[in-house]
């Protein structure tokens, strides 16, 4: 029977090219987007659902799995940035980043487990999370990211694996309101002197979903071009 994944920012970026991976390699895929709708395609359906808010979690999921039978994988890769400095956040667009990146992959988390018996969970967490970045406010969510990552492989085991990638900077929507400056800065820093495709972490994401993986739990698999070395 083909497996499934339950993929969150499904519309776009790394959950975009996520999308087309496990596709390629002929799984069937429930994607999940806020605003971008997409229509439904040969083994991928796809469901509106905001991830800030746990009734729509609750709904889309359902859904999904009542359309599909079974989930194999869910990856988090709803993600949103602030592009502020602390002092420059107001209490709307805090929650806002912290409910995305943080609360909504929490509770996309548990909403999954109602339904998958066995498989395996990728979180997307960042480099912002291992250096620290100019939005500290993204940084501290990214780095909970990790942290939930390992406490769920702990509580998972031995049925589910649970792992995160940690990518550098990546040509996505969320690196267009970066000051061009700080974008220079940063490609300058990366060894490889280019930035990643969302391509190369959506790879990464396939390789810890798959079998190839099967050893593999509470692991970051860094996909920086050389951003950080750890």
């Amino acid at each position: 029977m083909d497996k499934v994944v339950f993929i969150t920012g499904a519309s776009r970026g790394i959950g975009a090219a996520t999308v087309k991976k496990f596709a390629d390699n002929g799984w069937k895929v429930a994607g999940f987007y806020q605003k971008n709708k997409i229509e439904n395609s040969n083994n991928q359906n796809y469901y509106q659902l905001d991830v800030a808010e746990p009734e729509s979690i609750k709904k889309a999921f359902e859904q999904a799995f009542a359309d599909f039978g079974r989930v194999d994988c869910l990856v988090n890769c709803a993600g949103v940035f602030g592009y502020k400095s602390l002092a420059d956040y107001d209490w709307e667009l805090m929650q806002k980043v912290i409910g995305v990146n943080e609360v909504g992959m929490y509770w996309c988390t548990k909403e999954v487990l109602k339904f998958m018996q066995e498989g395996a969970i990728v979180n997307i967490s960042s480099t912002a999370a291992q250096v620290g970045s100019t939005d500290p406010v993204y940084a501290g969510t990214k780095a909970a990211v990790l942290g939930f990552t390992k406490a769920m492989a702990k509580a998972l085991a031995p049925k589910i694996r649970v792992n995160c990638v940690a990518p550098g900077i990546t040509e996505t929507d969320l690196i267009k309101g970066m000051n061009k400056e700080r974008f220079q800065e940063l490609q300058n820093a990366v060894l490889l002197k280019k930035v990643a495709k969302p391509e190369d972490v959506a790879n990464g994401i396939y390789f810890l979903a798959s079998g190839d993986a099967g050893h593999i739990t509470g692991a970051c698999l860094d996909i920086n071009g050389g951003y950080v070395l750890r």
